[in-house]
């Protein structure tokens, strides 16, 4: 089996605070904690990084690390680890209110699922040696698969029929919820936290301006396909062109079909999702794409969400209410704007 070189740092979304040394001094001025502060940590398989005016960005990578510590199912020693062997346990309280919210949105938008870890874990396309697993092995996977087999009864969990956590859809989103509570505790004035595929924006710029964030261009992720403005947010995309390995010609992605124990097929290449919630805009980017344009109806009917999906005709569907603060970067692509 040949693999391809897959990128695992890249980030999908970046916020556009500044563009040029000299703007900082022209963004802080009038500030009352005029000097940036910046701190990177690797964690949750990517590189995350905040920049904070007025607090302490190593809180922040310090509360994403402990978060990581929880919801690694790599990690034999993490949190979720321990509840896929044991299949049931008291949870900390982290992990009951990931449960809880993740649990909630998949009943509303079914397609992305955290009790997909058996099918994950065959796949293991994140991992060092992805391959391509057996028909009759996926179907045991698949039996476990299911929403409905995760049972909570106060601080205690039970997964039934061999069920297993996947966190990946909605950890980074967590861990920026959390993030959130640790600025505005500590009284921040404004701070962009990035992790990779999810970021939030916080409090105001220092011009007073709204933030301006790019999304990567999905056919060719060194570039930008397009930008867009807004106010404190969180912000987060999903496209299977970063994270997939190659087997016999055929490329692999890392987001699957619940019904299928398979790499999602979908007729969407990039999907992004803007809503006051970290968890809510991480896991709503996978459910999305992973539903394709044939679902699109029911997410721009959510007035909680704004969303921006590209689909693979070129055509970039867009909420209505970002009709004026969205900029096309390349040609070739239509706007498309959901009533």
């Amino acid at each position: 089996m040949k693999k391809s070189s897959r990128i695992v740092l890249a980030a999908v979304i970046f916020a556009l605070l500044v563009f040029a040394a000299g703007a900082v001094l022209m963004l802080a001025k009038g500030h009352k904690d005029a000097q940036a502060r910046e701190k990177t940590v690797f964690a949750m398989d990517t590189a995350c990084t905040a920049k904070t005016w007025g607090a302490d960005p190593a809180k922040i990578c310090d509360e994403i690390a402990r978060l990581d510590s929880v919801f690694d199912s790599h990690n034999e020693k993490s949190e979720i680890s321990q509840l896929n062997r044991s299949g049931s346990g008291k949870l900390s309280e982290d992990m009951k209110t990931f449960l809880e919210q993740s649990v909630l949105l998949t009943e509303k938008y079914p397609d992305a699922d955290i009790s997909v870890g058996a099918v994950t874990k065959l796949w293991n396309v994140t991992g060092k040696d992805p391959k391509v697993p057996k028909d009759e092995d996926i179907a045991i996977a698949l039996k476990t698969c299911g929403y409905e087999n995760i049972t909570l009864e106060g601080s205690s969990c039970t997964l039934r029929n061999g069920a297993q956590l996947d966190a990946g859809a909605a950890a980074k989103g967590y861990a920026l919820d959390a993030a959130k509570k640790v600025l505005k505790k500590d009284g921040a004035q404004c701070a962009v936290v990035t992790m990779g595929s999810s970021s939030l924006l916080y409090g105001k710029k220092p011009d007073g301006k709204d933030f301006s964030v790019a999304v990567k261009d999905p056919e060719s992720p060194d570039g930008m396909l397009l930008k867009f403005t807004c106010g404190e947010c969180f912000v987060s995309t999903s496209g299977g062109y970063e994270r997939y390995f190659e087997a016999d010609g055929k490329r692999y992605i890392h987001i699957f079909d619940k019904t299928t124990g398979r790499p999602v097929q979908t007729d969407l290449t990039s999907v992004t999702v803007i809503c006051d919630g970290g968890l809510k805009s991480d896991q709503l980017s996978t459910s999305v794409f992973i539903g394709g344009t044939k679902k699109l109806g029911e997410y721009f009917a959510d007035k909680s969400l704004q969303l921006i999906a590209v689909d693979t005709q070129g055509n970039v569907h867009i909420s209505s209410s970002l009709e004026n603060k969205i900029t096309l970067q390349k040609s070739g692509h239509k706007i498309i704007v959901e009533k």
